[in-house]
């Protein structure tokens, strides 16, 4: 875990090099990290089936994933065009639809404020390293599902992040060490935060001439 934080203080220290606004404004917005109330019993290991989501981190994630694609989605039905295995009562419909407003809402905030879907700072450092990589697999898996491919034309700054966020999903929460990773979490987390608004506003970029996103 501590080498990819290393890599990030060094893609940190690129990004000031470039001088980025919006990079730097990510790390003064760091270490805030809310858990939702959001709550989808049918992601629970009893009623979840097949290649569905498994939590909310990697619900949010694929949200995240499809937004990059297409802000344009069904606030309502958005779930339904990546996962095909999941199948939410009327109830967890309201918060999916809340889950997609706040996440939109967020992605096109100039704050910023796009909080990840992971359990409370109180909770075990192991949790939250596992809900961090779930989220992780959510955005790959969300991606994949909405287009994205080897052709796909993205900046090397974009490449980059994908690939961190993929040997991230793959940090095992049973190597974590309480003392050492409280730190690299909170950089790890900062760090996916910061670049999903960069991946966002490279596929969904702003008409300055009337604020609207291009399509």
């Amino acid at each position: 875990m501590s080498s990819y934080c290393a890599k990030i203080k060094s893609n940190y220290k690129r990004a000031q090099a470039i001088g980025s606004t919006i990079v730097l404004n990510f790390f003064l917005n760091m270490g805030r990290i809310i858990m939702s109330e959001l709550y989808f019993p049918s992601l629970s290991p009893v009623n979840s089936e097949g290649d569905g989501p498994q939590s909310t981190s990697e619900l949010q994630g694929a949200l995240c994933g499809l937004l990059c694609f297409n802000s344009q989605a069904s606030r309502s039905e958005w779930y339904k065009s990546i996962f095909e295995d999941f199948h939410p009562d009327a109830d967890e419909i309201l918060d999916l639809t809340a889950l997609f407003d706040d996440t939109i809402q967020s992605l096109n905030s100039l704050d910023f404020d796009l909080q990840l879907e992971l359990p409370a700072d109180d909770a075990p450092i192991a949790s939250r390293i596992y809900a961090m990589t779930q989220w992780c697999q959510g955005l790959i898996f969300g991606l994949g599902a909405s287009g994205l491919t080897d052709d796909t034309e993205l900046s090397e700054d974009c490449k980059e992040y994908i690939s961190d966020v993929i040997g991230i999903s793959q940090i095992s929460a049973d190597e974590s060490d309480d003392s050492e990773d409280e730190a690299n979490f909170e950089e790890l987390v900062e760090y996916l935060r910061m670049g999903l608004f960069l991946l966002f506003g490279e596929l969904q970029p702003v008409d300055t001439t009337n604020g609207q996103t291009e399509h």
